[in-house]
Protein backbone atom coordinates (compact mmCIF):
# COMPACT_ATOMS: atom_id res chain seq x y z
CA UNK A 1 0.00 0.00 0.00
CA UNK A 2 2.95 2.34 0.71
CA UNK A 3 4.79 1.41 -2.64
CA UNK A 4 1.63 2.05 -4.16
CA UNK A 5 1.06 5.45 -2.88
CA UNK A 6 5.15 6.12 -3.24
CA UNK A 7 5.05 5.59 -7.01
CA UNK A 8 1.63 7.20 -7.30
CA UNK A 9 3.63 10.54 -5.96
CA UNK A 10 6.32 10.09 -7.83
CA UNK A 11 5.51 11.47 -11.22
CA UNK A 12 4.10 14.45 -8.80
CA UNK A 13 7.43 15.04 -7.19
CA UNK A 14 9.02 14.85 -10.81
CA UNK A 15 7.05 17.29 -11.80
CA UNK A 16 7.27 19.52 -9.36
CA UNK A 17 11.15 19.18 -9.37
CA UNK A 18 11.43 20.12 -13.41
CA UNK A 19 9.34 23.20 -12.83
CA UNK A 20 11.85 24.62 -10.02
CA UNK A 21 13.94 23.76 -12.39
CA UNK A 22 12.61 25.57 -15.02
CA UNK A 23 12.40 28.04 -12.66
CA UNK A 24 15.96 28.60 -11.69
CA UNK A 25 16.52 28.80 -15.52
CA UNK A 26 14.69 31.68 -16.04
CA UNK A 27 16.10 33.38 -13.17
CA UNK A 28 19.66 32.87 -13.92
CA UNK A 29 20.20 35.97 -15.91
CA UNK A 30 18.65 38.00 -12.51
CA UNK A 31 20.75 36.41 -10.14
CA UNK A 32 24.13 37.26 -12.98
CA UNK A 33 23.22 40.02 -12.51
CA UNK A 34 23.19 40.43 -8.68
CA UNK A 35 25.97 38.89 -8.33
CA UNK A 36 27.69 41.52 -10.55
CA UNK A 37 26.38 43.94 -8.16
CA UNK A 38 27.00 42.51 -5.00
CA UNK A 39 30.72 41.79 -6.27
CA UNK A 40 31.28 45.27 -7.16
CA UNK A 41 30.16 46.16 -3.60
CA UNK A 42 32.54 43.88 -2.06
CA UNK A 43 35.41 45.19 -4.58
CA UNK A 44 34.54 49.03 -3.34
CA UNK A 45 34.14 48.20 0.45
CA UNK A 46 37.61 46.35 0.28
CA UNK A 47 39.27 48.74 -1.72
CA UNK A 48 37.61 51.92 0.46
CA UNK A 49 39.02 49.48 3.54
CA UNK A 50 42.48 49.52 1.97
CA UNK A 51 42.58 52.89 1.45
CA UNK A 52 41.82 53.96 4.73
CA UNK A 53 44.67 51.68 6.27
CA UNK A 54 47.35 52.84 4.11
CA UNK A 55 45.77 56.73 4.84
CA UNK A 56 46.15 56.09 8.30
CA UNK A 57 49.80 54.34 7.78
CA UNK A 58 51.10 57.53 6.25
CA UNK A 59 50.23 60.10 8.42
CA UNK A 60 51.08 58.32 11.90
CA UNK A 61 54.72 57.54 9.97
CA UNK A 62 54.68 61.20 8.64
CA UNK A 63 53.76 62.58 12.26
CA UNK A 64 56.36 60.27 14.11
CA UNK A 65 59.00 61.25 11.69
CA UNK A 66 58.53 65.11 11.89
CA UNK A 67 58.84 64.71 15.60
CA UNK A 68 61.63 62.49 15.80
CA UNK A 69 64.93 63.96 17.23
CA UNK A 70 63.66 67.40 16.73
CA UNK A 71 64.14 66.44 12.65
CA UNK A 72 62.38 68.33 9.64
CA UNK A 73 63.88 66.08 7.15
CA UNK A 74 63.72 62.20 7.91
CA UNK A 75 63.43 59.56 5.63
CA UNK A 76 60.21 58.70 6.73
CA UNK A 77 58.78 61.70 5.47
CA UNK A 78 59.80 60.22 2.17
CA UNK A 79 58.02 57.28 2.88
CA UNK A 80 55.03 59.02 4.13
CA UNK A 81 54.58 60.57 0.87
CA UNK A 82 54.86 57.39 -1.12
CA UNK A 83 52.02 55.22 1.21
CA UNK A 84 49.62 58.26 0.07
CA UNK A 85 50.45 58.13 -3.26
CA UNK A 86 50.73 54.39 -3.45
CA UNK A 87 48.10 53.95 -1.55
CA UNK A 88 45.01 54.76 -4.84
CA UNK A 89 47.05 52.30 -7.19
CA UNK A 90 46.80 49.55 -4.36
CA UNK A 91 43.22 50.15 -3.38
CA UNK A 92 41.90 50.23 -6.80
CA UNK A 93 44.07 46.33 -7.66
CA UNK A 94 42.73 45.40 -3.57
CA UNK A 95 39.07 46.57 -4.80
CA UNK A 96 39.35 44.69 -8.40
CA UNK A 97 40.78 41.64 -6.86
CA UNK A 98 38.02 41.35 -4.35
CA UNK A 99 35.44 41.93 -7.40
CA UNK A 100 37.01 39.23 -9.27
CA UNK A 101 37.04 36.51 -6.44
CA UNK A 102 33.48 37.80 -5.09
CA UNK A 103 32.02 36.18 -8.29
CA UNK A 104 32.79 32.71 -8.47
CA UNK A 105 32.83 32.56 -4.69
CA UNK A 106 28.88 34.15 -4.60
CA UNK A 107 28.00 31.66 -7.65
CA UNK A 108 28.97 28.43 -5.38
CA UNK A 109 26.08 29.65 -2.78
CA UNK A 110 23.81 28.91 -5.42
CA UNK A 111 24.36 25.82 -6.84
CA UNK A 112 21.77 22.81 -5.83
CA UNK A 113 23.10 19.11 -6.59
CA UNK A 114 20.53 17.10 -8.19
CA UNK A 115 20.45 13.29 -6.72
CA UNK A 116 18.28 11.44 -9.44
CA UNK A 117 15.56 11.48 -5.84
CA UNK A 118 12.80 13.01 -6.61
CA UNK A 119 11.73 13.96 -3.01
CA UNK A 120 15.24 14.63 -2.15
CA UNK A 121 15.73 17.34 -4.95
CA UNK A 122 12.44 18.82 -4.37
CA UNK A 123 14.05 19.57 -0.83
CA UNK A 124 16.62 20.51 -2.13
CA UNK A 125 15.59 23.32 -4.02
CA UNK A 126 12.59 24.53 -2.46
CA UNK A 127 15.18 25.43 0.69
CA UNK A 128 17.38 27.24 -1.70
CA UNK A 129 16.58 30.32 -3.55
CA UNK A 130 19.86 31.74 -5.50
CA UNK A 131 18.17 35.16 -6.57
CA UNK A 132 16.83 35.79 -3.10
CA UNK A 133 20.29 34.64 -1.41
CA UNK A 134 22.44 36.74 -3.50
CA UNK A 135 20.57 40.25 -3.60
CA UNK A 136 20.41 39.80 0.29
CA UNK A 137 24.25 39.32 -0.15
CA UNK A 138 24.18 42.46 -2.16
CA UNK A 139 22.35 44.77 -0.12
CA UNK A 140 24.24 43.87 3.14
CA UNK A 141 27.11 44.94 1.29
CA UNK A 142 25.47 48.44 0.65
CA UNK A 143 26.75 50.46 3.55
CA UNK A 144 30.21 49.25 3.28
CA UNK A 145 30.66 49.83 -0.83
CA UNK A 146 29.28 53.41 0.20
CA UNK A 147 30.94 54.44 3.67
CA UNK A 148 33.95 52.94 2.79
CA UNK A 149 35.56 54.56 -0.39
CA UNK A 150 34.29 57.98 1.03
CA UNK A 151 35.72 57.48 4.24
CA UNK A 152 39.32 56.56 2.17
CA UNK A 153 38.68 59.89 -0.09
CA UNK A 154 38.22 61.88 2.88
CA UNK A 155 41.34 61.09 3.84
CA UNK A 156 43.69 60.42 0.41
CA UNK A 157 42.02 63.22 -1.65
CA UNK A 158 42.90 66.48 -0.02
CA UNK A 159 46.63 65.83 0.67
CA UNK A 160 46.83 63.96 -2.60
CA UNK A 161 45.56 67.16 -4.45
CA UNK A 162 47.59 69.12 -2.69
CA UNK A 163 50.69 66.59 -3.53
CA UNK A 164 49.83 67.50 -7.80
CA UNK A 165 49.74 71.31 -7.40
CA UNK A 166 53.19 70.90 -5.23
CA UNK A 167 55.01 69.01 -7.71
CA UNK A 168 53.91 70.54 -10.47
CA UNK A 169 55.10 73.94 -9.14
CA UNK A 170 58.60 72.47 -8.02
CA UNK A 171 61.86 72.88 -10.07
CA UNK A 172 62.80 69.66 -11.65
CA UNK A 173 66.50 70.01 -9.90
CA UNK A 174 64.28 69.85 -6.64
CA UNK A 175 62.21 67.01 -7.27
CA UNK A 176 63.72 64.87 -5.28
CA UNK A 177 63.80 66.49 -1.92
CA UNK A 178 60.30 67.32 -2.67
CA UNK A 179 59.57 63.77 -1.77
CA UNK A 180 60.53 64.92 1.78
CA UNK A 181 59.32 68.56 1.88
CA UNK A 182 55.86 66.95 0.78
CA UNK A 183 56.20 64.34 3.77
CA UNK A 184 56.84 67.17 6.15
CA UNK A 185 53.65 68.90 4.60
CA UNK A 186 51.52 65.97 5.51
CA UNK A 187 52.51 65.76 8.71
CA UNK A 188 51.64 69.82 9.44
CA UNK A 189 48.93 69.23 7.74
CA UNK A 190 47.37 66.30 9.86
CA UNK A 191 48.57 68.65 12.90
CA UNK A 192 46.81 71.49 11.44
CA UNK A 193 43.45 70.35 9.95
CA UNK A 194 43.72 66.56 10.81
CA UNK A 195 40.82 67.33 12.47
CA UNK A 196 39.14 69.24 9.79
CA UNK A 197 39.69 66.06 7.54
CA UNK A 198 38.11 63.55 10.13
CA UNK A 199 35.27 65.46 10.65
CA UNK A 200 34.68 65.31 6.73
CA UNK A 201 35.15 61.36 7.04
CA UNK A 202 32.73 61.54 9.65
CA UNK A 203 29.67 63.34 7.66
CA UNK A 204 30.22 61.57 4.42
CA UNK A 205 30.38 57.76 6.50
CA UNK A 206 27.23 58.98 8.40
CA UNK A 207 25.28 60.18 5.36
CA UNK A 208 26.62 56.87 3.44
CA UNK A 209 25.43 54.79 6.14
CA UNK A 210 21.97 56.34 5.81
CA UNK A 211 21.59 55.93 2.34
CA UNK A 212 20.42 52.41 3.13
CA UNK A 213 17.31 53.58 5.36
CA UNK A 214 16.14 56.38 1.95
CA UNK A 215 14.12 54.97 -0.76
CA UNK A 216 15.68 54.67 -3.99
CA UNK A 217 13.55 57.59 -5.31
CA UNK A 218 14.56 59.69 -2.64
CA UNK A 219 18.35 59.05 -2.73
CA UNK A 220 19.04 62.44 -4.42
CA UNK A 221 16.98 64.51 -1.90
CA UNK A 222 19.41 66.85 0.02
CA UNK A 223 22.80 65.74 -1.89
CA UNK A 224 23.77 69.37 -2.31
CA UNK A 225 22.81 69.92 1.38
CA UNK A 226 24.66 67.14 2.55
CA UNK A 227 27.97 67.29 1.11
CA UNK A 228 27.34 71.43 1.87
CA UNK A 229 27.42 70.82 5.22
CA UNK A 230 30.46 68.47 5.47
CA UNK A 231 32.48 71.04 3.66
CA UNK A 232 30.80 73.75 6.05
CA UNK A 233 31.66 71.75 9.26
CA UNK A 234 35.22 70.57 8.14
CA UNK A 235 35.89 74.88 7.26
CA UNK A 236 34.34 75.49 10.61
CA UNK A 237 36.21 73.06 12.30
CA UNK A 238 39.55 73.74 10.39
CA UNK A 239 39.10 77.85 12.56
CA UNK A 240 40.85 76.14 15.07
CA UNK A 241 43.48 77.00 15.08
CA UNK A 242 43.15 78.32 11.63
CA UNK A 243 42.03 81.62 13.07
CA UNK A 244 45.14 82.45 14.67
CA UNK A 245 47.14 81.49 11.35
CA UNK A 246 45.47 84.29 9.44
CA UNK A 247 42.74 82.08 8.49
CA UNK A 248 44.31 80.11 5.52
CA UNK A 249 44.08 76.49 6.86
CA UNK A 250 39.96 76.59 7.06
CA UNK A 251 40.28 78.65 3.37
CA UNK A 252 42.94 75.34 1.89
CA UNK A 253 40.44 73.35 3.80
CA UNK A 254 37.29 74.62 1.74
CA UNK A 255 38.96 75.17 -1.73
CA UNK A 256 39.88 71.36 -1.71
CA UNK A 257 37.02 70.71 -0.34
CA UNK A 258 35.25 72.01 -3.34
CA UNK A 259 37.38 69.98 -5.68
CA UNK A 260 36.37 66.57 -4.81
CA UNK A 261 33.39 66.52 -1.86
CA UNK A 262 30.24 67.37 -4.33
CA UNK A 263 31.39 64.97 -6.95
CA UNK A 264 32.51 62.24 -3.82
CA UNK A 265 28.89 62.71 -3.01
CA UNK A 266 27.00 62.73 -6.47
CA UNK A 267 28.88 59.67 -7.42
CA UNK A 268 27.40 57.66 -4.30
CA UNK A 269 24.46 58.73 -4.78
CA UNK A 270 24.46 58.17 -8.79
CA UNK A 271 25.47 54.44 -7.63
CA UNK A 272 23.87 53.19 -5.05
CA UNK A 273 20.30 54.46 -7.21
CA UNK A 274 21.73 52.29 -10.30
CA UNK A 275 22.67 49.20 -8.34
CA UNK A 276 19.51 49.68 -6.82
CA UNK A 277 17.24 50.23 -10.08
CA UNK A 278 19.20 46.87 -11.57
CA UNK A 279 18.00 44.82 -8.04
CA UNK A 280 14.81 45.91 -8.27
CA UNK A 281 14.34 44.71 -11.79
CA UNK A 282 15.38 41.09 -10.78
Amino acid sequence: MTACAYRSLEPVLRQRVAELRERREHDAVFVDVARRIASRRIGRAVGGGVGVAIAVAAFAIGLVAFFRRGELVHPDLRTSTELLYLAWPVALVAGALSRLLARPLLALGGRVTMSGNPSIDLARLESADPLREVCDVAMSWERRSAALPMAALSLLAPLSIHGIVWFALARPETADSGMDDFGTWIAVSVILVGHAHLALLVCAVRWACRLRSVETGMLWVGVGRAWGTALLVSGGIACLPGVVLLAIPPILVLVTGLAFVPLMYHWTARTIERERRALEAT
